[in-house]
């Protein structure tokens, strides 16, 4: 005992201050692992009887997980390097929450190489690979808790700040983490693409794949351009999962793109690590792997927002990287409209958001290119993809006629007004059996697939279509009742509406839908992970997955005249892009299906999110400002009280002066140069 004793004492102060870190570290985090364990559990299944969370897992664990890092936090900043503790820091509970995710993923990794690499499946394999996995998390996170996290705290007056940063190299410090959010970003997305393996795939999926594979052919009920995209990517990688891959993508792209545009914007890292928190969000993460021309629009028209947001933080000139961003941002929005028939009132108030970010003022030149060339984009992009793949006409407008009238009219009068409209016998018969079969089953909507008799074996041809013929006498019974039945149709658009808005459903999609073709399998364990964390949610805060709540949001964007914050612009656009997108449902909602407000929820709540970074900017502004105004802005340069000056006289002239920002400077900065009077160069 006395020689280990001496030999410690005789070691370097270094190594003796480590060596209590590491001792401490592992006690606390010990310690967290055992909260974290016993509130899950206590939580869901006990004391005895049901856990308070019992009927919510997701929630009891997401707490459990929370108190764990509290512990963490606490524990590490009073005890483990508590001599280095300093004021708390946004960018210290930036990177502490940052480690700890990546914690994750290098705890995760050596199972996956086991599994996937070596062919390693066994209970000792997996508990070894996760031991290793383990160890190297905890030595990361060690390392950045003490070099990053746990550090003492300087305080830094903007202005000072801002100027450090030139002197000293900021734009390194705006790359590092810039690549930190890349590897975060790109992270996110590889989990979800691999839970979503090889893609989650709905009635409406399985027809656009089996487009895609050349086994139907190509109809416009479905978009053209997705199963020719889908086509592209299975003849390039070989796989089914390229297009789910491809949503992950782009989601996270877009999202790093917009962390780091509010990171170089407000300067902080909590708010950048808020906008890539919205792809986990449940609501948002529940379809990001599901196959749907709805999740294609909706990232396509985030990634417009990703580029405005960029193109906002350009430098000024840079003329050919601006039309570069407009050519994108244009190309995103011509997709989401071919994408999604009713994709195009959403794109019209992104539009001027994009151009307004590129040139403030952009000239009447500007906006007449701009829109010119996003009309071209949407006609040249039809016809190419029409060429390309030949689509077969199956007329899904006649699919709205079909549900006014059948559900306006008596059966009795479908027929009549069938047969008005120049309608054969048989067709005249078939309306007036949908009809009686709405009425009979109490079907409000969707009358085509859910009362309409087909033959038997109709979706195996060539998929849902009318004649041309049958679509022409549907149009004109609408127009020849309609304008009679006033009352009658107004009164059935409310109620369609008033579902959609009050009684969305499908707010998870199962990746083991009946029609799924045998080789599209997806992983069991982890598809029933993402539906217990996306119905935990569901049940507890339900407004999350309810049109209401997404349009009252909408409309609270849209008509405040200011909103907090550098984005108030952007923030009233998105919220009329959501209003217009959501009232494009009133005449035509076909069933109340959450999907058809995915785009508000995803804009919505990247809209909040802007606000909450606006309100933090101007907090700070504000306080940066009375700090301004209760320093002295003139002292003498001999520290001398400055001298009645008489009337007129200069202070230049009468009196040497200098502004002292402050004696404070950034670690690792020069001081800041005396600033003489009229001289703001620097400032």
């Amino acid at each position: 005992m006395l020689l280990p004793t001496a030999w410690f004492r005789g070691s370097p102060a270094w190594m003796r201050t480590i060596w209590r870190e590491v001792a401490a570290f592992g006690i606390v985090g010990a310690f967290a692992f055992v909260v974290e364990t016993a509130s899950f559990n206590l939580l869901a299944f006990g004391p005895p009887g049901a856990g308070l969370l019992r009927a919510t897992p997701v929630t009891a664990s997401a707490i459990a997980t929370l108190l764990a890092m509290l512990v963490s936090w606490v524990g590490n900043r009073h005890w483990t390097f508590r001599n280095r503790k300093g004021p708390i820091a946004a960018g210290e509970v930036a990177w502490f929450i940052g480690v700890n995710l990546i914690g994750l993923a290098i705890t995760a990794a050596p199972v996956y190489a086991a599994h996937h690499l070596f062919g390693l499946s066994t209970a000792l394999s997996d508990n070894v690979a996760r031991l290793a996995g383990w160890a190297v998390a905890t030595v990361v996170r060690f390392r950045v808790y003490r070099g990053r996290v746990f550090t003492p705290h300087r305080a830094e007056p903007s202005e000072v700040h801002a100027l450090s940063r030139r002197r000293t190299g900021a734009g390194r410090d705006d790359r590092a983490w810039a690549g930190c959010l890349a590897l975060m970003a790109a992270f996110c997305g590889y989990v979800v693409s691999t839970v979503f393996h090889p893609g989650f795939l709905t009635a409406d999926s399985v027809e656009q794949l089996l487009q895609a594979q050349g086994t139907r052919p190509v109809t416009d009920w479905h978009p053209p351009v997705m199963a020719l995209l889908w086509r592209i990517l299975i003849h390039t990688t070989g796989a089914l999962s390229a297009m789910a891959a491809l949503q992950a993508a782009l989601l996270w792209g877009a999202l790093w793109l917009l962390a780091v545009s509010v990171w170089k914007r407000t300067g902080s890292r909590p708010l950048s690590l808020l906008m890539l928190g919205i792809g986990l969000a449940p609501h948002i993460a529940n379809f990001t792997g599901v196959v749907w021309k709805d999740v294609h629009m909706a990232y396509a028209l985030l990634a417009v927002c990703a580029l405005a947001l960029f193109a906002r933080e350009l430098p000024t000139g840079h003329g050919r990287a601006r039309w570069a961003v407009l050519t994108l941002g244009l190309l995103f929005m011509a997709y989401a409209i071919l994408v999604r028939k009713n994709g195009f009132p959403a794109v019209l108030p992104l539009l001027p958001m994009l151009v307004i970010a590129l040139w403030p003022r952009p000239g009447r030149r500007r906006w007449l290119i701009a829109a010119a060339s996003l009309l071209a984009f949407s006609i040249v992009g039809g016809v190419a993809v029409s060429s390309a793949t030949d689509p077969l006409a199956v007329r899904q407008y006649a699919q709205i006629p079909l549900d006014d009238v059948t559900h306006v009219l008596t059966p009795q009068e479908v027929r009549s007004a069938a047969e008005q409209a120049g309608a054969t016998s048989s067709f005249a018969n078939h309306l007036g059996v949908t009809a009686e079969n709405c009425r009979r089953k109490r079907i409000l909507w969707d009358a085509y697939f859910t009362c309409y008799p087909h033959n038997r074996g109709y979706r195996d041809k060539i998929g849902p279509h009318f004649t041309s013929r049958e679509a022409d006498v549907l149009v004109k019974m609408w127009l020849q009742q309609m304008p009679h039945q006033a009352s009658g149709y107004l009164k059935y658009r409310a109620r369609t509406f008033a579902r959609l808005l009050f009684e969305g459903n499908l707010r998870y999609v199962s990746g083991t839908f009946p029609g799924t073709p045998k080789n599209v399998r997806v992983d069991p364990s982890l598809d029933a992970v993402m539906r217990s964390y996306v119905t935990g949610f569901a049940h507890d805060l339900s407004w999350l997955f309810q049109a209401w709540f997404w349009l009252a949001v909408a409309l609270v964007l849209t008509l405040r005249r200011r909103w907090p914050g550098p984005w108030s612009r952007e923030v009233r656009l998105l919220g009329l892009s959501s209003v217009l997108y959501i009232a494009c449902y009133l005449p035509t909602a076909p069933q109340a299906n959450y999907r058809y407000v995915y785009w508000p929820a995803l804009a919505g709540t990247f809209a909040l999110t802007l606000i909450a970074a606006g309100a933090v900017t101007r907090r700070r502004s504000l306080g940066t400002t009375e700090h301004h105004e209760a320093a002295p802005d003139w002292v003498a340069v001999d520290g001398s009280p400055p001298p009645s000056a008489s009337p007129g006289a200069s202070p230049a002239a009468k009196w040497p002066v200098k502004r002292e920002a402050t004696t404070s400077t950034v670690e690792g900065a020069q001081p800041p140069a005396t600033l003489q009077h009229g001289d703001d160069a620097g400032c």
